[in-house]
């Protein structure tokens, strides 16, 4: 029957059946009902509580619904007390008779006492099976031995109870029969524990079935469990299972917990951590606690073995006793060849401080003190010596002990007290010996520095990768974000007023109702604004159709008035011009070039069509207009059109790698977009404000009139270098201001010589990165203090960022972040490096010094290198053991100082 998620229950230890909806089908289940199947012997061997009977359980069920006779034995069931083999047998014979419903068909008791005079108990078993079993049932046969470790608590040997079952299978050859029959053992325990005989073994013809903890694609079961108790329950089930280790007792007990509560963190905590010992119900930490401290004789050695796993994290699995012992409590698992904790929540519980409390009951010396004080603390041979004293001493730090053990051990000492007060002494002069040697080393370099050839080294090592991440385009988006800051930051400009923005604005869509705007309007405008005599109107509004009513009125004014100019688009999705001003060549394009971030930082001014029909833009063409009546003309200085020149001002054309950019699109003449500013630069009026008579008169007059649309549901508008967006949504600008930019640009130039924006050559911007990384460089080699180098590092980036600030003021873009990247790397490159380099010769100096001192005293010598050698890196180790190679041979030529400078 399916569960709501409001009735979902999650079953905390026992058996789970098939039908139970919490059950996590595993690959195990596979396994072990697939090679059953097939009638192969097989074994499921685990620590407790790891789901070995619900997979029993269930594969029984999925068996029997198959027509299957399965029968279950467990075999705590049958007892221990005042057992023999004659009974234990009996009741293996009684738990088949039972589970195959035999008992109507025979007199199993009868027919047992018949035969217990003639055979043993294993003949008997074996005979039931042949006449019995295999006669009364013509169905296929499965006996489930649960919990067969428990064979291990008798003192009778089982080697003929599994010999029995290797004998089922040899007899398939020859009785077809036995192949209907199929056994499955189930434990906490090895094949090596329950069989002594290995002749008799039946586990080198069976299959292991590996049992593995709860993988996330296998538990969909209980994320539904959880759904609308919790949210994000997929992510909480893995946060769950990262706890567990999908463990299946603690992943079912965890799913439980914060479906009630929701709080895994805190359940974890508070419900399995804290107090585990009270809150361990349904019984499972206290089982693996158990299984470790149990048996006495193996208590420290397990203890020992997993505090090693505690301090590594991990070590290498062999199959040892002691680690198979060890995965049995299910407290560590191998994974990968690597014998690890299963869980953080069993290192929790099961921590270091546990370890030392268990270890603190189990002295390792416990026999040699009992016969100690047995012969009234008289019997010296009772007391430890040698590599014995040591562990013990060892096992002993950090823990408080009783007034016996500390006489016990103080007595040990003794035996050995003239030794290791020889030992300290030694250890002492060898401490101070080091120390000299280290002291008077460092005074030895205190005014030395590492050679100055570190420095070109350093900055062509720095440079060349900065330089390759540069022209990867991996730095283009910091550089585009560095010029965008210094435009925010440069002071405001005075508006231009030689140019008039008239604006389209949502008020002015509504005023007139449609969008398109009908020519007729559009004609009254331009008429109104004409009436003013501006100097040029650039009408940034497509009129590619007619907008009726009115178009033949907007026509004719469009002849009548030789100073305006439409717009058209010719770059991608291509949009035609007004016929009428297309004939007249009163025609500029509106397209924008927009930087891969979705920003405008450069002006397109004109482009050449496979025809060579030159477009200009609608900037470009009101500019010239204005120029031209101050007498000024285009002129191109080379016949590629890559230099124009207007007045005494030239006009670069932007290449692809300009400045910041890398393989940039540089079609068309373009050139780096200085802008005045926003909007604010320019005297604007609204399209209402011209068709209401709000415009003052002359306010037009001689300037260069823009008509353009800034209603966001139009969304002709672009990011700039203004839009900033880091605590706001960035501002945008509208398209027609963008054109009032370019086109204050090249007026500004071409008659006030306000500089355009200009980038140096490639080699030049090269050079500067490769001196900046010489600087920084320097700035370690000369300074020796960490602080002074910090602060000299500082002064300089201040001075870095202050120069492209104002080089970017008089119309530079310079590579600031490539060359505050090569000053940052070269500083801190060349700081490590002569680190490096010091550390060494200060190794090498006093290296010199131990040998030297090793011929007047080669214990306290020897003791000072093995000091040494404990606190140096592996490199210096090496070159150490080959040291102690040529003090025994009487040679120390080996030790050369470093290449350094004064």
């Amino acid at each position: 029957m399916t569960q709501t998620h409001s009735t979902y229950q999650y079953q905390v230890g026992g058996s789970l059946d098939r039908e139970d909806p919490t059950y996590v089908t595993r690959q195990a289940d596979r396994d072990f009902y697939q090679t059953l199947k097939n009638g192969q012997f097989c074994y499921v061997f685990n620590s407790r509580q790891m789901g070995k009977s619900s997979l029993r359980v269930r594969t029984m069920q999925k068996l029997q619904a198959e027509g299957t006779i399965c029968v279950s034995i467990d075999l705590t069931g049958i007892g221990k007390q005042d057992l023999t083999p004659e009974k234990w047998y009996a009741g293996i014979v009684y738990s088949l008779v039972s589970g195959c419903e035999l008992a109507a068909k025979i007199q199993w008791r009868q027919w047992l006492k018949e035969r217990t005079d003639l055979f043993s108990p294993v003949q008997c078993l074996s005979l039931f099976i042949k006449e019995v079993l295999l006669v009364e049932i013509q169905q296929k046969i499965i006996i489930f031995f649960d919990e067969i470790d428990y064979i291990l608590s008798h003192t009778f040997c089982f080697d003929d109870f599994f010999g029995l079952i290797r004998h089922c299978y040899e007899q398939r050859n020859t009785h077809p029969d036995y192949k209907r029959l199929t056994f499955a053992l189930l434990g906490v325990t090895t094949p090596s524990d329950l069989i002594q005989d290995k002749t008799q073994t039946p586990f080198n013809i069976g299959k292991a079935i590996q049992l593995s903890g709860f993988r996330y694609e296998e538990v969909q079961p209980l994320i539904y469990g959880l759904q609308e108790k919790i949210d994000h329950p997929e992510t909480i089930i893995q946060e769950i299972l990262e706890w567990t280790g999908g463990q299946p007792f603690l992943t079912q007990k965890l799913c439980q917990l914060v479906s009630q509560t929701g709080n895994l963190t805190e359940v974890v905590k508070s419900r399995i951590v804290q107090n585990w010992e009270i809150h361990d119900e349904p019984q499972h930490l206290r089982t693996i606690r158990d299984r470790i401290i149990f048996n006495q004789q193996k208590a420290v050695q397990l203890l020992g073995l997993y505090q090693k796993i505690l301090e590594l994290g991990e070590i290498e699995a062999d199959s040892s006793p002691e680690q198979i012992d060890l995965r049995l409590s299910g407290l560590v698992v191998e994974k990968e060849g690597k014998l690890k904790v299963y869980n953080p929540i069993y290192q929790a519980v099961f921590n270091r401080n546990w370890v030392e409390k268990q270890l603190n009951q189990l002295r390792p010396y416990s026999k040699a003190i009992a016969l100690w004080t047995a012969s009234q603390s008289q019997d010296q041979s009772c007391l430890l010596q040698g590599v014995a004293l040591q562990n013990a001493l060892t096992w002993a730090l950090g823990k408080n002990l009783s007034e016996v053990d500390y006489q016990f051990l103080v007595a040990s000492q003794a035996l050995a007290k003239q030794e290791t007060e020889q030992l300290l002494e030694a250890t002492e002069k060898a401490s101070q010996l080091l120390a000299n040697a280290q002291s008077q080393a460092k005074q030895t370099i205190e005014k030395q520095r590492i050679a100055l050839k570190w420095i070109p080294l350093t900055a062509l090592g720095v440079t060349l990768p900065i330089l390759i991440l540069r022209l990867s385009g991996l730095l283009q988006g910091l550089e585009w974000n560095l010029l965008d800051q210094f435009f925010r930051w440069r002071p405001l400009e005075a508006s231009d007023e030689r140019i008039v923005v008239i604006t389209v604005d949502e008020r002015d869509l509504t005023k007139v109702g449609q969008w398109p705007i009908p020519d007729r309007i559009l004609a009254q405008a331009i008429t109104k604004i004409k009436a003013q005599n501006p100097q040029a109107i650039g009408l940034d509004l497509y009129r590619d159709l007619p907008v009726e009513p009115g178009h033949s009125q907007l026509n004719q004014l469009f002849q009548s008035t030789p100073n305006l100019f439409g717009v058209e688009k010719v770059v991608g999705s291509k949009v035609a011009p007004s016929a009428t001003l297309s004939q007249l060549g009163q025609v500029g394009f509106a397209d924008m070039v927009v930087d891969t971030d979705g920003k405008v930082r450069r002006a397109l001014l004109s482009v050449i069509e496979n025809n060579h029909k030159v477009h200009y833009s609608l900037a470009v063409q009101l500019a010239l207009t204005y120029l031209q009546t101050k007498g000024i003309n285009p002129e191109f200085l080379d016949q590629e059109g890559q230099r124009l020149r207007l007045g005494n001002t030239l006009f670069e054309r932007f290449t692809s790698n300009d400045g910041g950019y890398v393989r940039a699109d540089s079609g068309g003449y373009q050139i780096l977009l200085n802008f005045r500013g926003t909007q604010d630069r320019f005297l604007t009026f609204s399209l209402t404000d011209v068709l209401t008579n709000q415009v003052p008169p002359d306010s037009l007059r001689d300037r260069l009139v823009l008509i353009g649309t800034t209603a966001q549901s139009l969304n002709d508008l672009f990011y700039t270098p203004y839009s900033s967006g880091l605590l706001t949504s960035p501002e945008t600008m509208a398209g027609i201001f963008v054109h009032a930019n370019i086109i204050s640009q090249i007026l500004s130039a071409t008659l006030e010589e306000r500089p355009l924006l200009r980038v140096w050559s490639d080699l030049m911007e090269w050079l500067a990165i490769l001196g900046m990384a010489a600087v920084g460089a320097a700035l370690s080699w000369w300074f020796k203090s960490d602080r002074a180098i910090a602060l000299s590092f500082l002064l300089v980036t201040s001075g870095l960022l202050g120069g492209c600030y104002l080089a970017f003021l008089g119309g530079w873009w310079l590579p600031l972040f490539p060359a505050w990247l090569a000053l940052s790397g070269s500083t801190v490159a060349l700081l490590f490096v002569a680190t490096k380099q010091r550390d060494h010769l200060i190794f090498k100096l006093t290296l010199a010094s131990l040998l030297t001192a090793y011929q007047d005293d080669q214990t306290t010598g020897r003791i000072a290198l093995e000091y040494l050698k404990q606190s140096e890196t592996p490199e210096n180790r090496t070159l150490l053991e080959q040291s102690n190679e040529f003090k025994a041979t009487g040679n120390r030529d080996g030790v050369e100082p470093l290449e350094m400078s004064s």
